[in-house]
């Protein structure tokens, strides 16, 4: 006759090899969920990587389903091959179940064991080989741990049909071994989530003030202008306003063009003006200073301390100007050959003036040649 002790052990190693089975699933559940909500926030949030306390969050909670995993396994093994177990087992079925531990978990622990080391060779030819035989080691091993959890437990549940004792639901444990730490790590990024989600806020807003200023700063000098709305479409690669100049047929013949990055603060400034090849080097050097000293006009009326516009370098608003090395090998040069000459190079700056066009034998209706001034500040 059952005794209330031997259905609670019963009971006990059912949930045992289930709960540790559940634990290791919650493990890669985890690193999987975790993963996603990064994603979540760096994508849809514009933030980037991992918050410390979020790090924190993750670890600790994979330690603990680890440290859960191996001591519910840990139990379930002792428990079901006690004194005790084995004569509940013997009562009900008149012998004893098999529920020695399947031979993939210790293979797959060998295999993974040999991949780490052939990785301490550190030899790059053996890296796939590592890396291959870690991954299927984790594989075998995995599978070797649920099927021998599941051993244990269907033993149990065995013993416990035979007596005609009514097993608990799963869905507690499930809860509480998987649910739980997935709600705990989804609670700690919510802090994470609500600053980035300020933080792209803010951004957003200075970048339109900035686009916005600056657009209709160059309103009167250009025939056309196109710029980002930030407020509307976030975007992580920053917002752009660009002006044109446009020639006799509303081509655009010069254009001007800033940029920020994705907290709104500008980043780069470009001058372009084309070339016509009908034109002596003289003109198409003077149209070009021209087009250059009229958005710098437009670009300087902003009143960058009023609009609360950040620049990531004061240069960035200096006057373009072409220098005289870039402008003597223009004059003296031809149509054909490319031209690349730095204004500043030091500090935070990155200015260089820029002829781009191609060889005479590639040269065809199709090329725009273009001198250009571009600065930017350097990122680090």
């Amino acid at each position: 006759m059952l005794d209330a002790r031997g259905a609670k052990l019963i009971k006990k190693y059912y949930l045992l090899p289930k709960a540790a089975w559940y634990s290791l699933a919650a493990l890669f559940l985890t690193g999987g969920v975790a993963i996603l909500l990064v994603m979540i926030d760096n994508i849809g949030l514009g933030s980037s990587g991992f918050g410390d306390m979020q790090a924190i969050a993750m670890a600790v909670l994979m330690v603990i389903e680890g440290a859960a995993c191996i001591a519910f396994g840990i139990a379930a093994r002792r428990g079901l091959g006690s004194e005790r177990w084995q004569e509940l087992e013997r009562e009900a079925m008149g012998a004893n179940a098999d529920i020695d531990s399947n031979p993939a978990l210790a293979g797959g622990i060998g295999m993974a064991a040999a991949g780490r080391l052939v990785d301490t060779l550190d030899n790059d030819d053996l890296d796939a080989l590592s890396t291959g035989l870690e991954v299927a080691g984790a594989a075998m091993a995995t599978y070797g741990f649920f099927d021998t959890m599941r051993r244990m437990s269907k033993a149990a549940a065995a013993v416990a049909h035979v007596h005609g004792l009514e097993l608990p639901g799963l869905g507690r444990t499930r809860l509480l071994v998987m649910g739980l730490p997935l709600l705990l790590l989804t609670l700690a990024f919510v802090p994470r989530f609500m600053d980035s989600a300020a933080l792209a806020s803010a951004s957003q807003e200075a970048s339109t003030r900035t686009i916005q200023a600056f657009d209709t700063a160059l309103e009167p000098v250009c025939g056309y202008t196109l710029a980002d709305e930030p407020l509307e479409h976030r975007q992580d690669s920053g917002y752009r306003v660009s002006g044109n100049i446009t020639d006799e047929n509303d081509d655009a013949a010069a254009s001007v063009a800033i940029e920020t990055d994705e907290l709104g603060a500008v980043d780069s400034v470009a001058y372009n003006a084309d070339v016509d090849i009908a034109r002596t080097p003289e003109e198409n050097l003077a149209f070009a200073e021209e087009c250059f000293a009229r958005f710098h006009e437009a670009l300087a009326s902003v009143d960058i301390e009023a609009e609360g516009i950040e620049l990531l370098d004061a240069g960035l608003v200096q006057k373009p100007v072409l220098p005289e090395e870039f402008r003597q090998a223009f004059l003296t040069g031809d149509y054909y050959t490319a031209l690349d000459v730095d204004l500043d190079d030091t500090g935070t700056l990155r200015a260089w003036a820029l002829f781009d066009t191609e060889p005479q034998a590639e040269f065809d209706e199709y090329t725009r040649p273009r001198i250009s001034i571009y600065l930017m500040a350097k990122s680090y």
